[in-house]
């Protein structure tokens, strides 16, 4: 088992994702690391997203509530690093990662992806607390409010990166799925 931010941690993230992006074939599976990997990739080359989150700072974690019918039994947190319309990286991070982040942003799984499959407006989910900023600060969720365009934006490329969601999985794929995420607790604590 590998320590929470360490740099064995990092490490052997970086390589887990490169494997995985060899034996992976695209689309990839929303909530995977290839998946976030891929997302912070699409972000990074992004110029709308570079231009609406310009003065943009702050880590942003997606909380994605756990959901065992969706093949996960755990909350599953996406730290993403954004800075001046840049995606330093995005990945996925133990709770006590994810939930150090600038900015948590926590839903029900079904209610991300309505989001990611843009059935749901990101900032009026917001709006209605139905995607919560946890805890609640109204500096932070004032700072949110006024980023919209960029929040669109990471939602909209979020969505483009796959439409391929565990609970849509085949029995076969997700019981790959599950049998990955429970390594994934085992070696990152994720």
């Amino acid at each position: 088992m590998y320590k929470a931010g360490t740099k064995e941690w990092d490490e052997n993230y970086a390589k887990l994702v490169e494997e995985r992006n060899k034996s992976e074939s695209k689309p990839y599976i929303v909530l995977t690391p290839e998946w976030a990997s891929e997302f912070e990739k699409m972000v990074q080359a992004d110029d709308r997203y570079k231009e609406v989150a310009r003065t943009w700072e702050g880590s942003v974690t997606l909380v994605f509530k756990a959901d065992p019918e969706a093949g996960f039994d755990d909350d599953l947190f996406i730290l993403m690093d954004l800075w001046h319309g840049e995606c330093r990286s995005a990945k996925i991070v133990p709770s006590e990662i994810g939930r150090n982040g600038d900015y948590v942003l926590e839903a029900k799984y079904e209610r991300w992806k309505r989001v990611l499959k843009k059935e749901l407006n990101v900032v009026k989910e917001m709006a209605t607390n139905r995607l919560k900023l946890v805890p609640f600060n109204f500096k932070k969720a004032a700072k949110l409010a006024a980023a919209a365009q960029a929040a669109i934006r990471l939602v909209d490329i979020a969505g483009e990166v796959s439409d391929k969601f565990p609970d849509e999985l085949e029995s076969e794929e997700l019981r790959s799925f599950k049998a990955f995420l429970k390594e994934l607790k085992t070696d990152f604590c994720i």
